[in-house]
């Protein structure tokens, strides 16, 4: 080939590889749409190079899960084993790469590969696969595959922009996990300021949220009580987020989750040496609460010389790294919760009365679900509306004799319990309505006669319930069906103690 042809096509792949990393970079600072970028990325990676098909993966950080975000030209087989049973970091041939932040060129007969440990992709009979780590920050956050059924010939060129492309795309994923991260937070700041998730109907729970809205902006130590599943966290956040510390963090800690040992460090802080393994120094939760919210759970837990320290901290708001001399302060507003009597452990020797008192300047005492039954149609249809969402199923009602178990049930685990069971509900769920079928055995076997209420009043005030809930609370609709005038629902909403 002669000079006159030659440098025309070197000027014509040169502008071609700079056209597509143009495209590349171009698509991915167009939108935060994760899914909608690297579909369209994948789509120009696989034109560009003449591949038959590709994957993008997303690490999942809480679970290693390599999440196949966009895919093209795959079989159904290979899609479904993908999304059903997601590969983790470190596992086959992409959480190898993953793990191991290497990229694998095969060029030819890459199904017989051994790395490739499932058995739908030794079946796929790819002949050729590309696959590159894609980071961020010097991390790994995916991987991108491309892969052909025939023979290929990649020269250093194509391997090059393939490369290159790798850059922007870890950019986008990791753009795009911050906005993700960045909306979630906010949204959790505005719902709890709205004390949104706080379903609550009852006169019980009204009287709690009076409390709670007085209590946002003092200074004083609050100490939440309630029974495992009543919601003491949910409450001690919209304390927080309704206060003038909103902006600054809350951090939460259950203090029968972490070891004794480890729990003043945690809380604490150490200096590097204070113990085998401290390498480091470490700043502690309280340190890291500067002008914010320590919400301390099952606090009950700490051991009597902990308690000493908490009790330093919550009265001038100092604290002692472990293994230093010298003096921390902060200005942190402790919320503790438990769900055990603790005038009954301080009687019994097992917790200090002096911190007893400083922690319950202001009480909560959150009811258990069973003494707020009229809030339990309010949380079943919040319930069911979350997990249609997450499930993508489309449940519209209740069944009458569903909803009579759910309100009779003594729900030993409160909310957190009914919460599981309307999520196990919508799994096993076959139509657009709950049945008692669908709800667990231990739920259905365990009614009985004896722990209902049968008087006429009783039968009255759960009917007016009932109609209330089906009508999503319009009272005019209530008194229509009901066969009343709205004078005579209002009464009886007002004897039965039932809110609106």
């Amino acid at each position: 080939m002669d000079e006159t042809t030659t440098i025309p096509t070197l000027l014509e792949r040169q502008n071609k590889k700079l056209s597509i990393l143009y495209e590349v970079a171009l698509t991915v600072s167009k939108s935060l749409d994760l899914k909608g970028i690297l579909d369209d990325v994948l789509e120009m990676i696989i034109d560009f190079m003449g591949v038959d098909s590709g994957v993008i993966y997303v690490i999942n950080d809480e679970t290693l899960e390599m999440i196949p975000v966009t895919f093209r030209n795959l079989s159904d087989e290979v899609v479904k084993d993908l999304c059903e049973r997601k590969v983790k970091v470190g596992e086959c041939m992409c959480g190898t790469i993953a793990q191991c932040d290497r990229e694998v060129i095969i060029l030819e007969k890459a199904s017989k590969d051994p790395r490739f440990t499932r058995a739908i992709l030794r079946k796929e009979g790819m002949e050729f696969y590309a696959g590159l780590p894609l980071k961020a920050k010097g991390k790994v956050i995916g991987v991108l595959c491309v892969i052909t059924h025939a023979r290929y010939s990649l020269d250093a060129e194509l391997l090059g922009v393939l490369r290159a492309a790798t850059v922007p795309m870890g950019l986008a994923i990791e753009n795009a996990r911050l906005f993700e991260d960045t909306r979630k937070e906010a949204e959790a700041r505005l719902r709890y300021y709205n004390f949104e998730g706080i379903i609550a109907n009852s006169p019980k729970m009204a009287e709690v949220l009076k409390v709670v809205r007085k209590v946002t902006n003092v200074t004083s130590s609050i100490l939440i009580y309630g029974e495992s599943g009543t919601g003491k966290e949910l409450i001690a956040r919209a304390i927080h987020f309704n206060s003038m510390r909103k902006e600054k963090p809350f951090i939460a800690v259950n203090c029968a989750a972490i070891p004794e040992t480890l729990l003043e460090s945690e809380l604490f802080g150490y200096l590097k040496g204070a113990f085998t393994g401290a390498n480091a120094d470490k700043m502690g939760l309280f340190e890291a609460a500067d002008g914010g919210t320590v919400f301390l759970d099952e606090v009950e837990a700490m051991s009597k010389n902990l308690q000493v320290k908490l009790l330093r901290a919550l009265q001038d708001g100092t604290f002692f790294k472990v293994g230093s001399a010298r003096p921390l302060t902060v200005d942190v507003r402790i919320i503790a919760a438990t769900n055990q009597n603790l005038e009954e452990a301080v009687k019994a020797k097992l917790f200090r009365e002096d911190l007893y008192y400083r922690l319950n300047v202001i009480k909560i005492a959150l009811p258990p679900l069973r003494e707020r039954v009229e809030d339990i149609p309010l949380l079943v249809r919040y319930f069911i509306n979350k997990f249609n969402r997450k499930m993508g199923k489309n449940i519209r009602r209740v069944s009458e004799d569903a909803m009579d178990i759910l309100i009779s049930h003594r729900w030993p685990g409160n909310i957190r319990e009914l919460e599981h069971v309307i999520e196990r509900a919508l799994v096993i769920a076959e139509t657009d309505e709950l049945t008692k079928e669908d709800l667990p055995l231990e739920i259905t076997a365990g009614q009985s006669g004896s722990k209902k209420d049968w008087t006429l009043e009783s039968m009255e005030r759960e009917h007016i319930l009932k109609v209330l809930n089906l009508v999503q609370g319009n009272k005019k609709k209530t008194s229509a069906l009901l066969g009343l005038d709205t004078t005579t629902l209002w009464r009886k909403l007002k004897k039965y103690q039932i809110k609106g």
